[in-house]
């Protein structure tokens, strides 16, 4: 009979006595399961019930650790002492009650605040904000408090690397095990070939070998135009989608996408890009309103037979104008690197190509690149081009000598702006006032504060659904104003 852990499992169960025990590395090697069962052990001999677990969200933790409790062979030793409440999300083990927790956003550092951990279990913990991190440590406050967590490496920086380095260095209060997928005797030798083969740049050097690194350079950067750009479709397709990418005075991209299922083939699922519609306003020299782009999307597809259209979910505006031509949509999900995962690890193992009529995403495919800065500070996000949206002259804003309007700024030296990221207020030195000198469309935004703002439709504003242009602003969104 096969061991129902791994060795490095065992190892960890054996080893993590620390007051934090943190097992990372890549995906599919079995930290949960070795995790899980090391604080299963650790809740059995709790002095007290101040026992909680911690996920992305409290469904994630369901998902990803307590359903595992009653669903696998590995945890058959604690499932008859475990119960399940839904209602009030706690794990009742034994005469212990584990509470569940979510540490999605800075909002949910207030279900942390006032509490005492004996034992916490962390699930995916690099996925929380810096802040709840803190916030959770502070609650290990008793002598016999302990935290176990597993996680996927981020950037090398990251706060609980800095807690791994340390406890490299000697640090008793922390302890690390790293698992890398040949760690995991469980999971298909087939399948560790394909995610090796499958996965390039920084999601390669994450996800197989389990590092924490920068996502710097191209973005796509095992892209050969000889390879991935083809003169027709490589099958026929059973059916197509559609991407939009809005914008008005940016550009309006819609690529089409023809899928071929493999159901009636003798080969696997192909997808390729097939054709695309793209609206540059500045190099054309006028926007376009709603109804022209929606008129022109409307024939753009019209030939095909096309299964989803996915938009933008902040282009209210722009999916109200396609629904009242009876054309139906779907919000695109704007998790932006799990995009850029799915799309390169399709690409590299040649499950999608694009066609050579597509000048304009190949082009913007060879000059994607990660944004260096934002990856120093733990976001990784592509460099955005012709993102800026134009405020007019006298539009005011805030620095660190006070409220000046803009004109203003490009007479000022050393004057830093404050701009709000996320929910922190950061300063940048002005650098330079773009005069455009062109018309444009100048949209006016009244609050109920009596407060003002001229911009172009493309200007974003935060508010409670995140930033939004002002042209997709509902009646009823509130937006954050300094005071």
């Amino acid at each position: 009979m096969a061991d129902p852990l791994s060795k490095k499992q065992l190892q960890f169960i054996l080893e993590a006595n620390a007051k934090w025990n943190f097992a990372h590395g890549s995906v599919r090697t079995g930290k949960t399961v070795g995790t899980l069962f090391k604080f299963m052990i650790d809740a059995e001999l709790c002095k007290d019930s101040q026992i909680y677990m911690v996920g992305h969200t409290s469904e994630t933790i369901y998902d990803n650790a307590i359903k595992l409790l009653f669903e696998s062979p590995q945890f058959l030793i604690f499932k008859p002492f475990c119960t399940w409440s839904p209602g009030n999300r706690v794990l009742t083990f034994k005469d212990k009650k584990i509470k569940i927790l979510g540490a999605k956003d800075e909002g949910s550092i207030g279900q942390f605040q006032g509490k005492t951990f004996s034992l916490v279990y962390c699930d995916e913990m690099t996925l929380y904000p810096d802040s709840v991190i803190s916030m959770i440590d502070t609650r290990l406050s008793n002598p016999w408090s302990k935290g176990i967590a597993s996680m996927n490496p981020t950037y090398p920086d990251h706060k609980i690397k800095q807690w791994i380095d340390l406890g490299i260095a000697g640090d008793k209060n922390y302890y690390n095990l790293h698992f890398v997928l040949e760690d995991n005797p469980f999971v298909d030798q087939d399948y560790k070939d394909r995610l090796k083969n499958s996965t390039n740049g920084v999601f390669k050097k994450r996800n197989y070998y389990g590092l924490w690194c920068l996502a710097e350079g191209a973005i796509f950067d095992f892209f050969d135009a000889s390879i991935h750009v083809v003169k027709k479709p490589p099958a026929s397709a059973d059916y197509w989608v559609a991407g939009i990418d809005y914008g008005t005075s940016n550009a309006f991209a819609c690529v089409l996408v023809g899928v071929c299922t493999g159901q009636y083939a003798p080969y696997q699922r192909k997808m390729w890009v097939e054709d695309e519609y793209f609206w540059d306003c500045k190099a054309q020299g006028r926007q376009k309103l709603n109804s022209e782009l929606a008129t022109d999307v409307q024939e753009f597809l019209e030939p095909y037979t096309v299964k989803h259209i996915y938009v933008d979910p902040s282009a209210a505006a722009f999916k109200l104008e396609l629904n009242r031509r009876a054309i139906r949509t779907v919000d695109a999900n704007n998790d932006v690197f799990n995009g850029i995962g799915m799309m390169t690890n399709a690409m590299a193992n040649g499950d999608l190509v694009i066609l050579d009529r597509c000048k304009n995403l190949i082009r913007e495919i060879q000059n994607y690149v990660w944004d260096i800065k934002k990856s120093q500070q733990g976001d990784d996000a592509p460099v955005k081009k012709g993102d800026h949206a134009c405020v007019v002259g006298e539009t005011v804003v805030l620095t660190t000598r006070g409220l000046y309007n803009i004109t203003r700024l490009d007479k000022e030296k050393n004057c830093c702006v404050i701009s709000w990221n996320k929910s922190n207020f950061e300063y940048y030195n002005t650098s330079k006032v773009q005069k455009t000198g062109l018309n444009k469309k100048i949209m006016k935004l009244t609050l109920e504060n009596g407060k003002i703002l001229r911009a172009t439709p493309d200007h974003q504003v935060y508010t409670k659904r995140g930033f939004i242009e002002i042209q997709n602003l509902l009646l009823d969104d509130e937006i954050l104003c300094y005071d």
